[in-house]
């Protein structure tokens, strides 16, 4: 099957909260699974409507200012165990600052380059990721 993203999915997580705009009442916390440039997948309890605008509230670790956006729920599922598990929605990012965009792919980045760089048992394979 073809891969259809257009940018690179980093492992990042962190708490998220989130809150739909539709007046329904519909909100909660849950937690980011990848983050790429123009989303995040996040995992909650609740399942959250196709196509629903939602205001996130993302907790970077060691960081006490909160990133906020505004997101469209592009898809949503079971996550993989039935309801019991919970849900999984991609959410694609509408308006974010500059900024706090950098600081959560910064954030995603080193992450992931700190597991990959411990996935690695031969020190002499590291010169390979420069």
């Amino acid at each position: 099957m073809k891969e259809r993203r257009k940018f690179k999915r980093f492992d990042a997580f962190m708490n998220v909260q989130y809150r739909s705009q539709d007046g329904g009442g519909n909100e909660g916390i849950g937690l980011s699974k990848d983050l790429s440039r123009e989303g995040i997948k996040v995992s909650t309890d609740r399942v959250l409507s196709q196509g629903s605008l939602v205001d996130l509230e993302i907790q970077l670790p060691d960081e006490t200012r909160p990133v906020r956006t505004t997101g469209k729920i592009m898809w949503s599922k079971t996550g993989g165990g039935g309801e019991e598990a919970g849900y999984e929605s991609g959410v694609c990012f509408l308006l974010i600052d500059p900024v706090d965009k950098f600081r959560i792919l910064d954030y995603a980045y080193n992450y992931w380059l700190e597991t990959k760089v411990n996935d690695f048992s031969d020190p002499e394979e590291l010169s390979e990721l420069n």
